[in-house]
């Protein structure tokens, strides 16, 4: 699939709009913090084994007390699941939309809540966040009109829809919604270090009327309860998005027969090759490789530019980025926010210290009365690296970007071919014919041309619940 260049919307851009994003960013700091139960069956489940989730923007907001599931819990909730699913696969599918088409009402609503409870719990920047919701509501919205028009397949059982923080609201919410319309009941693990957005959408989802053990709700920061729902041979499917050690084996899980959706983080490399403009390529490139620091689904680690046009390129790279604002996520016009976690913020550093030989800008913790309690961290920009270096050749999901030199357009291809690509790469090139070739020799399904990886997005387009309806 190609996805042409767009210019991202803005949708922090009225004065409007900002006040109810402030207004909303408020109430959510006013929050009383709590104790947050896996959901089983609608039944809030503690174990006493609790784990304090913090905002990776200033450790002092804590959202409160995550419980880990005792053992045995995912199986249960598996259980609890398949026992659910035996009526609400069988209920009318219009009594289904009215359901979430209620839920839709009350997330349109409170859009600006949810995006500022994103900014808080992740260090998306406000553009992103909000704009991480209304892809949201665009996503129900789709899958309502795809139910109306008709059922597709039959629904299969219960999905297992595992995230992590590359996309804290869209992803996770988007697959479960898909499998739920479709009939399928849901065991969601939300990102662990930002799960409070999921639990949000839940009060919101199971006040609109879902009945209990549609949806259950399990907070996994160990990986434990993953493994538990990778071999459980009663789950009909996995849908897992992100990037974590937890994943790399998850394709290859103990149950067989079972229906996989991945969408995993990776370099997402752009090849560019005689652009149009090079202070625009070079500008793709930043937004490409830094917003949201480098942690989103579609973040590129990797640039790729012939020799002959390094130069140029280097210097105007140097030039866009110079003009990044990395601070206060909540702060309008701020570029990118913080790094996740403090240890993501440590591997940061270390790979840094490292490679500082090829190091050409930024890789600095940023400390300054706004900043000193976050996990803020100046992008690095690195030149020259070994080819078979890992920073070419495996995604961290850090705000690293390697620029990586080919001899020729051959070349170039074969590097951008040759590495863990992800979801998705691209081309910024003027030339036509240079653009037909890399569509055609590009290992990626997901292709962007002449703009930013923005612009691809995540699996959690409404032709996910085709996949689901099957």
């Amino acid at each position: 699939m190609m996805t042409d260049a767009q210019t991202p919307r803005d949708p922090s851009g009225d004065d409007i709009e900002d006040k109810k994003f402030d207004a909303a960013l408020n109430s959510i700091l006013q929050i009383d913090k709590k104790d947050y139960p896996c959901y089983v069956g609608g039944l809030m489940v503690a174990s006493g084994e609790e784990h304090m989730v913090k905002s990776p923007v200033d450790e002092s907001i804590q959202f409160g007390r995550f419980q880990e599931p005792e053992e045995g819990l995912p199986d249960r909730a598996v259980e609890v699941a398949s026992n659910s699913f035996i009526t609400w696969s069988k209920k009318d599918p219009a009594e289904r939309i009215a359901i979430f088409e209620k839920a839709l009402g009350t997330i349109r609503k409170q859009k600006y809540r949810i995006a500022a409870s994103v900014t808080l719990s992740s260090g998306m920047v406000r553009e992103d966040s909000v704009y991480e919701a209304e892809r949201l509501i665009e996503i129900v919205e789709d899958n309502i009109e795809k139910m109306k028009e008709g059922p597709g397949g039959r629904p299969t059982g219960v999905w297992s829809v595992i995230s992590e923080y590359n996309s804290p609201l869209a992803a996770p919410i988007g697959y479960s919604v898909c499998a739920m319309l479709a009939g399928n009941t849901v065991v969601l693990i939300p990102p662990k270090e930002c799960p409070f957005p999921v639990y949000m959408l839940y009060d919101i989802i199971t006040e609109a009327g879902l009945p209990d053990g549609v949806l259950n709700v399990i907070y996994d920061s160990r990986g434990k309860a993953t493994n538990a729902l990778t071999e459980n041979e009663d789950i009909a499917g996995i849908a897992a998005i992100g990037r974590g050690d937890r994943f790399e084996d998850m394709m290859f899980s103990a149950v067989s027969d079972v229906s996989f959706v991945s969408e995993f983080k990776g370099m997402n490399p752009l090849v560019i090759y005689r652009p149009a403009s090079m202070q625009n390529a070079a500008e793709a490139a930043v937004r490409s490789a830094f917003r949201y620091c480098g942690q989103r689904i579609d973040s590129s680690s990797k640039v790729i530019i012939t020799a002959n046009e390094q130069k140029q390129f280097i210097d105007h790279l140097l030039a866009a980025v110079k003009k990044m604002t990395v601070g206060d996520p909540a702060d309008k016009g701020t570029f990118a926010g913080p790094v996740i976690s403090k240890e993501n913020m440590d591997i940061f550093l270390r790979i840094v210290k490292d490679e500082r030989d090829n190091l050409i800008f930024g890789g600095k913790r940023i400390t300054n009365e706004i900043t000193e309690s976050g996990f803020y961290v100046m992008p690095a920009i690195f030149v020259g690296l070994p080819e078979e270096h890992e920073l070419n050749e495996i995604d961290h999901s850090l705000p690293v970007l390697a620029v990586q030199v080919a001899g020729d357009l051959d070349e170039a291809i074969e590097m951008a071919n040759d590495c863990e690509f992800g979801m998705s790469m691209g081309i910024i090139s003027k030339d036509e014919k240079v653009v037909e070739r890399f569509l055609a020799e590009a290992g990626s399904d997901v292709v962007f041309v002449n703009g930013s990886s923005e612009v691809v997005g995540t699996a959690t387009k409404a032709d996910v619940s085709e996949f689901l309806r099957k």
